[in-house]
């Protein structure tokens, strides 16, 4: 498998299968009839271009009728802070300045956990999740489904900004922007080793194989869900994304300069998608995401997106604990195995 990190390609309808015509006309709007007859198991060329140009037609169509927006991503290394931004922005995009509900109330929250790819998709797209090729083609198939909304959709996801045999993880068809969280790696591996209960060596190995990926689970069968990289690889393909404007946030700012910080972020929203800004729901929203606030809330009632090995997804919550907790060797070794990285960061 050819796994490209930092490429470009001429961006395409992005349709994996018949089955997501299906899935867009399902979405009721007005406008001329249009009906899909059945076609032979086998159809020929002629039967296959008119397949096509109803499709396209669909697809153009729905997306005028609904004005068709797109996905800002939260994307991140795995324990690097993008749950913490879903939920900042969950509590600063709340009508009510009320308690944040770290869980999800079905139905009412944009900014439910899932992340990307939703396994509730593979289902609706005859998506084989047990063969990540599958995932893959149909990577842009799950995103068109996801903006026909009508509305902005913040998107979580650890997949890193690659391409697979020629298959791009997005395209400018329904990428508006990102915000992408990093996080120093040597205590992303703490952070990450607790995470997927395994110790500080076998995680630092995954960190630094370009062929790591997130695993998932469906009915007691694991899969890979998402391909990570190595946490440079992961880092340089989203920050080198210039097809739509992505700022990179730092997990050390979240903690010591958070006014600062997470005004940024809603000034850059403000930029990409006329977002207002409000500095009182800000601090608000800062204050209900206060590390220690998320903590007592797992522990009073649980986080459904505790999907790993370790006993509480809000950890600690700090940084620099590896200087206490990650012995000599190792953190050397990840200092020289992201060595340009890391000082572009500066972490060392």
């Amino acid at each position: 498998m050819l796994i490209l990190f930092n490429s470009r390609r001429v961006a395409s309808l992005g349709f994996g299968n018949a089955l997501f015509v299906k899935a867009l006309i399902k979405k009721p709007v007005s406008g001329p009839e249009i009906r899909i007859i059945a076609t032979p198991e086998a159809p020929k060329p002629v039967d296959k271009a008119q397949i096509v140009i109803i499709i396209l037609y669909i697809e153009i169509y729905i997306r005028i009728s609904l004005k068709y927006i797109m996905i800002i991503w939260l994307a991140s290394y795995p324990k690097s802070g993008n749950t913490w931004m879903r939920l900042f922005l969950k509590s600063y995009f709340s009508d009510k300045q009320k308690d944040l509900e770290i869980n999800t109330k079905i139905g009412s929250d944009e900014f439910r956990p899932y992340g990307f790819p939703d396994m509730n998709m593979f289902k609706d797209l005859d998506i084989n999740y047990e063969s990540f090729f599958d995932i893959v083609k149909n990577w842009e198939s799950m995103q068109d489904i996801i903006n026909l909304n009508g509305k902005t959709n913040y998107v979580k996801t650890h997949n890193a900004l690659c391409t697979i045999n020629n298959t791009k993880f997005t395209s400018p068809k329904n990428t508006l922007g990102a915000i992408y969280i990093v996080r120093d790696p040597r205590d992303v591996l703490l952070s990450y080793s607790d995470y997927i209960g395994q110790d500080h060596n076998k995680t630092s190995d995954l960190m630094l194989k370009d062929d790591n990926y997130e695993k998932g689970e469906i009915k007691n069968t694991p899969y890979n869900r998402a391909v990570l990289g190595s946490w440079s690889n992961h880092f340089n393909s989203w920050k080198s994304y210039k097809e739509a404007e992505t700022i990179i946030v730092k997990y050390e700012d979240m903690i010591k300069n958070p006014d600062q910080t997470f005004l940024r972020v809603i000034k850059y929203l403000n930029k990409l998608d006329n977002i207002p800004v409000n500095k009182k729901k800000i601090s608000h929203a800062i204050n209900e995401t206060n590390f220690k606030k998320l903590q007592d809330k797992e522990n009073k009632i649980g986080f459904e997106d505790n999907a790993g090995m370790g006993k509480k997804f809000f950890r600690k919550g700090k940084s620099g604990t590896w200087v206490n907790e990650l012995n000599e060797k190792l953190a050397k070794k990840i200092e020289k195995a992201f060595k340009s990285e890391m000082e572009e960061l500066n972490y060392i």
